[in-house]
């Protein structure tokens, strides 16, 4: 990792997000018992968005964080990529987001197979992508940084949910068991 910007590797740049905060506040009840668990993936993955980018998280991904898979739970579905980029697009104006179809791309196409050629969506792409595989996919971020994320924001089941909530929607829809993968 090239931390840049003043960041060393030592540090967790992001600890708190007042747009990321608020969102998360206003589905709390919809987040239930999940809520830390969610949190912190979302926490986890915006710092590693940020050590990718090496530069400031704008708060268009900020937002795109808090709702990336917001679906889940508001939705109640596991097909959550359309109800998670709805909620950023009903949020957009109000966190004065000047680019709403980025949020909306981001959200979309995180669990996409193939490399996107926007920077800020392939960032958040990969940073994703560090969190779902416990870091062991970690394209441009060191191992320690990584653990230090993790020891500030910990799993709490995070994981663990995905797999129960994937195996549910898979034995009810065996012909798209994973209706979030993008090519």
């Amino acid at each position: 990792m090239s931390p840049g910007s003043g960041m060393s590797e030592n540090d967790i740049p992001i600890l708190e997000h007042p747009l990321i905060d608020d969102v998360l506040a206003r589905h709390r009840a919809a987040l239930g018992a999940d809520e830390r668990a969610y949190r912190n993936h979302v926490y986890r993955c915006a710092n590693y968005q940020q050590a990718l980018l090496d530069d400031e998280l704008p708060n268009s991904a900020a937002l795109a964080w808090a709702v990336h898979d917001l679906g889940i739970w508001t939705a109640g579905t596991f097909d959550y990529l359309g109800p998670s980029a709805a909620l950023g697009d009903e949020l957009a104006s109000e966190f004065a987001i000047g680019e709403p179809e980025l949020v909306r791309t981001m959200v979309c196409d995180h669990h996409g197979v193939r490399a996107r050629t926007d920077s800020m969506v392939e960032t958040f792409r990969l940073a994703d992508r560090v969190d779902v595989s416990h870091g062991l996919l970690r394209t441009g971020i060191g191992a320690d940084f990584v653990n230090r994320v993790v020891e500030r924001f910990p799993y709490h089941g995070f994981h663990s949910f995905l797999v129960r909530t994937g195996l549910r929607h898979a034995l009810k829809h065996p012909s798209r068991p994973l209706p979030m993968l993008r090519w």
